[in-house]
Order: C-alpha cells, then sequence, then structure tokens
C-alpha cells in the first residue's frame, strides 16, 4: 500500500508541476536522484550479508540480486539517456554477490549516473533520444526517460523494503521528490 501511495504523490507532483506551468530543472532531478541512491545504500547496510542471498520465493529475485538489478538499470538505462558508458568497469552477466560488492558496484552506478546527469543543462531535458532495444525506432524526450528512470527505481525500491520488512529490518526513511 505505501508503494502504491508513493507512485500517486510522484504523478501528483508531476501534474502540479504541470498545472502550474513549472518546469523540471536538472536541479530537481539532481535532488531526487540525492534522497533515492541515499535510501537504497542506507537500507542496504541495514541488511544482514546474510540474507542477501535470501529469495522470499523461488520466483523473486533475492535481496542481492534485486539492487543488483538497480544497478544494472542505473548503467543501463543511463546510457541511454546519456549516451556515455560509466568508466568503471563490469560484468552484467556475473555481478557482485557479496554485501560490499553489491553496495560497491551501487555507489558506483549512482556516482555515474549522477555525474552525467549535472553534465546536462535544463534544456538539453527536451533533446529526443532513442529509447529500448537498439533498433526499435522508439523516441522519447531525455526528461521522459529521466522520469521513467525514476519511476523503476522507486518501484524496485519499494520490492527492497518489502524484503528489510520481511526479516523485521527497519528500511531507511522514503523520501524521494523532495523541493
Amino acid at each position: 500500500m505505501k508503494n502504491v501511495k508513493r507512485i500517486a504523490y510522484v504523478f501528483v507532483f508531476l501534474a502540479s508541476q504541470w498545472m502550474t506551468g513549472q518546469k523540471m530543472t536538472v536541479g530537481d532531478y539532481e535532488k531526487a536522484w540525492d534522497n533515492m541512491s541515499k535510501m537504497l545504500i542506507d537500507t542496504a547496510e541495514r541488511i544482514p550479508e546474510s540474507l542477501y542471498d535470501q529469495k522470499p520465493n523461488e520466483k523473486i529475485r533475492s535481496f542481492g540480486e534485486q539492487i543488483n538489478h538497480l544497478t544494472r538499470s542505473n548503467i543501463g538505462l543511463g546510457m541511454m539517456v546519456f549516451g556515455k558508458r560509466p568508466e568503471f568497469s563490469f560484468d552484467k552477466k556475473n555481478p557482485p554477490n557479496d554485501k560490499n560488492g553489491i553496495i560497491d558496484l551501487f555507489r558506483k552506478s549512482s556516482d555515474y549516473f549522477k555525474q552525467n546527469l549535472l553534465s546536462l543543462n535544463d534544456s538539453a531535458l527536451g533533446d529526443i533520444i532513442e529509447w529500448g532495444r537498439p533498433g526499435s525506432g522508439r523516441k522519447i524526450t531525455k526528461h521522459q526517460g529521466l522520469l521513467m528512470i525514476y519511476s523503476h527505481f522507486q518501484l524496485e525500491y519499494g520490492k527492497i523494503t518489502i524484503y528489510a520488512r520481511l526479516n523485521n529490518i527497519e528500511p531507511a526513511p522514503s523520501s524521494g521528490w523532495s523541493f
């Protein structure tokens, strides 16, 4: 239920921006990125390493796999928006499976994303990019791509909070779009 409320808040915020004529800025995206990355790292640090390979059931990713999924998304979706590969190396088919390695790679992916975000100016948010699998022909604005990335991040973080709560661990306080 909390996840539904979070998503509703995002849509209410975006609608209010549209109705008031205010435009999103790179600074708005930066604040939200910092908030979301911090809450994920804080929650990941609260989870004992012994629970990183725990799966609620066989069809669901483990806690560590869930963070690795977000890491790959930061990189892959970020490459679509920014058109740049990260400077660090990573093997998406063989991600880290220990707590420190998982958190370290997430931090690198988050820093990569933020560094590239800050290289944009507000007018670049309207630039058209290709979105989706290569050759799909789908075109969207960088602004739309960023909104999809942030929405995905918050959806996946909601799953991470469930992992924590299933193990009686309080996740980091939720935040995201704060202005």
